[in-house]
């Protein structure tokens, strides 16, 4: 899975815009009054503003770091190189060139800041203890306290990012939702384990001035330590509460880190959801009261965060639309959207050109609510047609148990829906490749339906054999098959000698195995010599997309070697592929 060009440049100016605004806002926030329990910048002016350098540049390099990624092909071969064939025992995902890059230059810039805070923090809190003539080696807890608070900064400001599934970030840089959240939810726990760390050393202090004398003692407050008992009194009224807001904050982050498990997660994903959101937005309220580095850091991503709000209230956040459900049959519900939501060949967004007249194939993602069944509970489907002129875009999904408000999907009848989207994933291998093998399970023959109907109109006539499809499609009934779109789609392949059409019954044939699939797919085709190769595409359950991935990877290696293997004297020259991975 590779980033490409988005169609527009407007997010990318946009992003550039917005992070040399915050930059410039942030550095003449330093000048201004402070409002934080713990004003920073006062108290270390110039390694505040190193401190700020340094958090931004890395947001700057990260930008130019994407941006050469898309628009460098060599690049983005080199950062996508796998490190290792299977995921990763915890985390699930694999090791790229590219991926372990970025982790290493984020912990670069993050453990960098100890070079201008620890002298920083050693000196003021030693100077601290010498007005009260106590100062044992337990100063140096709160010296790291301070330090490790500096880490947060830089984690909690690369958290608070937008990764959903309107991201700015997203659309400058074509990259996958599914690789954002990734990235959100590995600085996520990152941050966690920073605040427990951050917590500990400054408990660790506590312990220590708890048995100090009492003249010692009045040299620090708990609550905020920078000032003295005497001092307590002249202070803001905010001045108390570097503990309290420390500690609420810790609670809030424990309870949405909890919560966002996968296992706690994806049984009660409203709950995560809201919890995820309410608490996140007093997080950022009390961390940015806790210190004011916090607040600086956290301005760009609210920022986008802003930013990505007003393009979802511009398309169709707010507002309901007639949709027509029908009773598809064997368990399926179609949803037929307004026209106005047909993909446009000429923007990637909305509009009235059919898909077919695409020369890259568009996967369009669609978020529905339906207020009828649930007020809260959005559904994201991708489109088993974009539309056209006279259609909107189809969706279809399998119905679970029934429940009293979905009984009428009995029939036909229409829905006020409120529709989000199209989201769009352009997948220009699909047209640069020789063949294409179409790997779906379940619900996940949405897209390849979209991408085979697009394959059909573009290269079906293709008289030999230098270009093929092969759609092979796992269910675990055979009935499940008889939906009409999947028909028509059977009817359309038949006709041209170079399409496959292959449905695999789990139920009778066992579980689906993809690196077969892909030996037996790759050994059958010859290459054009144009370097085209092979493309896959896969969607469905975890486990068929994880399987898949693994076979894929292993198989690009095995052709990087040089090495026939398995494949049957195969001319295929490079293989890409694209896993449909959507889970959180």
């Amino acid at each position: 899975m590779a980033n490409h060009p988005p169609s527009s440049l407007l997010p990318l100016l946009l992003l550039t815009t917005l992070l040399l605004a915050s930059a410039g806002l942030t550095l003449g926030l330093t000048f201004a009054p402070c409002h934080s329990s713990l004003c920073v910048e006062l108290r270390n002016p110039y390694q505040t503003r190193i401190h700020i350098a340094v958090f931004y540049s890395l947001l700057a390099s990260l930008t130019l770091a994407l941006t050469a990624r898309v628009y460098l092909p060599a690049l983005r071969r080199l950062s996508g190189t796998y490190i290792s064939d299977r995921p990763l025992p915890l985390v699930g995902k694999r090791l790229t060139l590219g991926g372990v890059v970025l982790v290493l230059w984020i912990a670069a810039a993050t453990f960098a800041s100890i070079a201008y805070w620890l002298p920083a923090q050693y000196s003021y809190w030693y100077a601290r203890g010498a007005l009260v003539d106590w100062t044992p080696k337990a100063l140096s807890r709160v010296a790291w306290t301070g330090i490790t608070g500096h880490w947060c900064d830089i984690w909690v400001g690369l958290v608070i990012l937008p990764v959903g599934r309107n991201s700015i970030i997203g659309r400058a840089f074509g990259v996958h939702t599914s690789a954002l959240l990734f990235a959100h939810k590995v600085l996520a726990y990152t941050f966690f384990v920073g605040a427990l760390i951050h917590g500990v050393t400054y408990y660790a202090f506590v312990a220590a001035y708890a048995s100090a004398p009492a003249s010692a003692q009045s040299g620090f407050v708990v609550d905020n330590p920078t000032v003295s008992v005497a001092e307590q009194a002249l202070g803001s009224p905010y001045s108390n509460l570097v503990l309290p807001t420390g500690v609420f904050s810790f609670v809030l982050i424990l309870v949405v880190t909890i919560t966002a498990l996968p296992a706690l997660r994806r049984s009660s994903y409203n709950t995560f959801y809201f919890l995820h959101v309410i608490f996140a937005a007093l997080i950022l309220i009390l961390t940015s009261i806790h210190a004011s580095t916090n607040f600086y850091f956290l301005l760009p991503g609210l920022l986008l965060w802003l930013a990505d709000w007003v393009w979802r209230l511009r398309h169709s956040l707010s507002t309901k639309e007639e949709a027509v459900v029908e009773n598809a049959g064997n368990g399926w519900t179609r949803v037929r959207l307004p026209s106005e939501h047909a993909l446009s060949a000429n923007d990637g967004e909305k509009g009235a050109n059919a898909l077919s007249t695409l020369s890259t194939p568009v996967l369009a993602t669609y978020y529905v609510n339906f207020p009828s069944i649930s007020k809260l509970q959005v559904h994201p489907f991708t489109a088993a047609s974009t539309g056209s002129a006279g259609t909107g875009p189809v969706l279809l999904f399998r119905r679970g148990p029934e429940r009293k408000k979905a009984k009428k999907t009995a029939k036909e009848f229409t829905w006020a829906v409120r529709v989000e989207g199209p989201y769009t994933s352009s997948i220009p291998e699909a047209s640069h490749a020789d063949h294409l093998l179409l790997l779906a399970g379940g619900t996940g023959i949405t897209g390849a339906l979209d991408i085979a109907n697009w394959w059909a109109a573009k290269f079906g006539s293709v008289v030999n054999h230098s270009r093929s499809l092969r759609l092979v499609w796992s269910i675990r009934e055979e009935e499940v098959e008889r939906v009409q779109e999947v028909q028509d789609l059977q009817i359309t392949m038949a006709v041209f000698r170079n399409m496959e059409f292959v449905v695999h019954a789990s139920g009778k044939l066992g579980r689906l195995d993809p690196e077969k699939q892909l030996a037996a797919f790759l050994a059958s085709r010859m290459g054009t010599g144009g370097g085209g190769g092979a493309w896959v595409y896969v969607s469905g359950p975890e486990g068929l997309l994880a399987d898949a991935e693994t076979a894929c990877v292993r198989k690009a290696k095995e052709m990087r070697r040089g090495s026939a293997g398995d494949s049957g004297g195969m001319m295929v020259g490079k293989l890409d592929w694209y896993i449909a991975r959507w889970s959180l």
